[in-house]
């Protein structure tokens, strides 16, 4: 009795192991990773300044600051997209995509966050108020909001701003909704550059 549940026992572990079954869980599908695209120069056309320019690190709530992309189905509430996340905290991808695209206009003699640029003429210090995907009506609309300051760092306040954009993804997958997304951060980072670089000359001007 006991050579024959044995032998039967070698013949399904055998089984097994010829027709590779795994009797572990599969493990998920890893998510993609959706970066921030930098602006491209030929929209940041205009005139050189030569001052040097900080971009603090942005505040963020912690609802935003993560790599989760946030989605709010109605008011005051808020979840995270299921299939797909954010390469790195936003606000670090937002703060590295405006930089680069403050650098790639060719505008401005010195423009970095901190670590790069611990010194500036101008600092430019933001906080995001929304980067989330809202559902309403049956349609997912990428929303960003930032408000931003100009001072000298030290206390001195030179303007400051509300920007808004936001752009109705054309199909509920991760790839159109981080598409909706790009639109609306082009166009926050056009107009934020293009008020710095206005506001900036003037604060310079009047002895920044």
């Amino acid at each position: 009795m006991m050579k024959a549940l044995t032998k039967t026992l070698a013949m399904s572990l055998a089984a097994l192991s010829s027709g590779c079954v795994s009797l572990l869980p599969e493990a998920d599908a890893p998510r993609p990773r959706y970066h921030i695209e930098a602006v491209e120069a030929g929209s940041l056309a205009g005139n050189r300044v030569d001052w040097a320019l900080v971009v603090d690190d942005p505040r963020a709530t912690r609802v935003y600051d993560t790599v989760k992309i946030a989605v709010s189905p109605a008011r005051g509430k808020i979840e995270y997209f299921a299939n797909a996340e954010w390469a790195d905290r936003a606000p670090r991808l937002f703060q590295t995509a405006l930089v680069q695209s403050f650098e790639d206009s060719g505008r401005i003699l010195s423009v970095g966050d901190r670590g790069a640029a611990p010194i500036g003429d101008i600092v430019l210090q933001m906080d995001i108020r929304k980067m989330q995907i809202n559902v309403q009506g049956g349609a997912e609309t990428p929303t960003v909001t930032v408000y931003a300051r100009l001072t000298d760092g030290k206390g001195k306040f030179y303007a400051a701003e509300l920007f808004s954009a936001q752009e109705t993804a054309a199909a509920s997958n991760a790839d159109a909704l981080i598409a909706a997304f790009d639109t609306a951060f082009e166009k926050i980072f056009t107009d934020l550059i293009a008020w710095t670089f206005e506001e900036g000359e003037k604060a310079v001007g009047a002895g920044a």
